[in-house]
């Protein structure tokens, strides 16, 4: 080989290791929410006046400008510094939208995808979601995916919307069906809630052979806007609301911005529990905990699900903090001894990748003080093992949604997987009939401190129980009405219910 071919390969070498150093770095972004952005700002170009601006263009823009809105008598366009420069300059009329604009004038081809409905899973990434497209995604889910989805409306807003969720398991048939639960949007003003509810749903949908084993005994359920009246104010009226629901006080005007009751603050487990930080019975505040405890039909709707399903565990999606939250997270309360949901939030959050500038995932009790959320108030009731998951972005432009969502994967899907390689015990509780019982369960080997009563499904008489050590432990099993019982059993990877029928005094 000669010297000059030789320099040449080395040369090409070179290059080629610089390249691949290159693209296998972390790609990281900043938290800039769209309507913050200053490199895009909105403006309004009447109709009358799309030629004039259209040959502005052509003249001095590179390209034109995306738009985000089309009204019947305007347009609205994202414009950079150096497009504003050259519109200040010309004659032609228009208008800035100020920050408290619906977020629809900021959302490219929301129009579009609102009467397109829905055509195939991948329209599931062509941007945010608003409680409209939501509720027509779901239903067509339901309708092309059958033996996999089933769609509910779990009841109704302040201002009679429904709120829409599926439930995505196997057909196959199967003794029991552990529940799960994934939530987006208490926060509706947080769009990316409900993006990672989409992200598991197409997940599970688009390789669903990958899921079935599981799916044949777990159902998961989604439900990615809870505040669909918030989802409405935020898109449609300003970008200031959303956070809250429709709850309108007497005393208050209907278009007021701070209406509406902070629905993660609104759970009767320790409402109101005394510290002023953690919720405000000020209706202008945007920890407003409502009237009373559970006022409000979205957090009934959500606390009869429960009720119902008993989840063993539960995700609620936030932003943007990028840190997994484990229960409690209300202040001055004591876990149970040992503590399981701890350990269990420490192994989920290694499968997270942060792509956020200087950022990465971290496990919490709380960002600060709180009371009456969901997460604590499931874990007390029912000994859901309840996360809160704070994505690592607020409204960020859509481009860079899936990277995120896909930093997260592994989380949910562990958390999915948990059932089946954790340590576990399962009882069918049942009466002398077989007739499935909801029966009161202590496991005499934890120590809990905040008087905690766990009991079976009404309806299934399923009662799961997750533990860290593969060990025996004990069951006090009891009933009113019926004799206790005890019984003792081994933790491990079976997935077959142990039966406990209870004997009628």
């Amino acid at each position: 080989m000669s010297v000059r071919c030789f320099k040449i390969l080395y040369f090409l070498s070179v290059i080629f290791c610089i390249s691949c150093s290159l693209f296998s770095q972390d790609i990281r972004y900043p938290n800039i929410p769209i309507y913050e952005n200053k490199e895009l700002v909105p403006h309004k170009i009447q109709n009358k006046d799309y030629k004039k601006f259209k040959k502005l263009t052509r003249k001095y823009f590179f390209s034109m400008p995306e738009t985000s809105y089309k009204g019947k008598n305007f347009s609205v366009y994202l414009l950079d510094k150096r497009e504003m420069k050259i519109l200040e300059k010309s004659n032609l009329e228009y208008e800035i939208f100020p920050k408290s604009a619906p977020f629809k004038y900021y959302d490219i081809g929301y129009d579009t995808r609102a009467k397109k409905k829905f055509t195939n899973l991948e329209d599931l990434k062509l941007g945010y979601k608003n409680e409209r497209i939501n509720k027509v995604y779901l239903q067509v889910l339901a309708e092309k995916f059958p033996k996999q989805v089933k769609y509910f409306e779990l009841g109704e807003t302040r201002l009679g919307r429904v709120i829409p969720a599926i439930q995505i398991t196997s057909s196959k048939p199967s003794e029991y069906k552990i529940p799960i639960l994934f939530t987006g949007a208490h926060h509706a003003n947080e769009l990316i809630s409900t993006e990672h509810c989409y992200d598991i749903i197409l997940n599970l949908l688009d390789d669903f052979e990958k899921y079935e084993p599981y799916l044949e005994n777990i159902s998961v359920w989604i439900v990615p806007i809870v505040n669909p009246d918030g989802s409405h104010f935020f898109w449609n009226q300003s970008v200031d609301m959303g956070r809250k629901n429709g709850y309108l006080p007497p005393e208050m005007k209907e278009d007021d911005p701070t209406r509406g009751v902070d629905l993660n603050r609104n759970y009767p487990f320790r409402w109101n529990s005394g510290n002023r930080r953690a919720s405000s019975g000020n209706t202008n505040n945007v920890f407003y905990r409502g009237p009373s405890p559970a006022s409000e039909p979205e957090t009934k709707a959500m606390i009869e699900l429960a009720k119902r399903e008993r989840f063993l565990f539960a995700m609620s999606f936030h932003s943007f903090a990028t840190a997994i939250l484990f229960p409690y997270t209300i202040d001055n309360l004591t876990n149970p001894e040992p503590d399981y949901v701890k350990d269990l939030a420490g192994r989920i959050i290694s499968f997270a990748k942060s792509v956020r500038l200087n950022k990465e995932y971290r496990i919490l009790k709380n960002l600060y003080p709180v009371d009456g959320t969901d997460q604590d108030y499931y874990y007390h009731t029912f000994g859901t093992n309840a996360f809160i998951a704070e994505s690592s972005h607020q409204n960020v432009d859509y481009k860079i949604v899936h990277g995120i969502l896909k930093g997260f994967k592994g989380v949910w899907e562990n958390l999915l997987y948990e059932f089946f390689k954790g340590n576990k015990v399962i009882l069918k509780i049942a009466n002398n009939e077989g007739k499935p019982l909801s029966a009161r369960v202590v496991t005499e080997e934890i120590i809990q401190f905040e008087k905690e009563v766990y009991t079976s499904n009404p309806v299934t008489g399923i009662y799961a129980k997750m533990f860290l050590e593969e060990k025996e432990y004990t069951f006090l099993i009891s009933k009113k009405g019926y004799e206790e019982q005890k019984v003792i059993l081994k933790a491990g990877k079976s997935l077959k219910p142990n039966l406990v029928k209870l004997q009628k005094l």
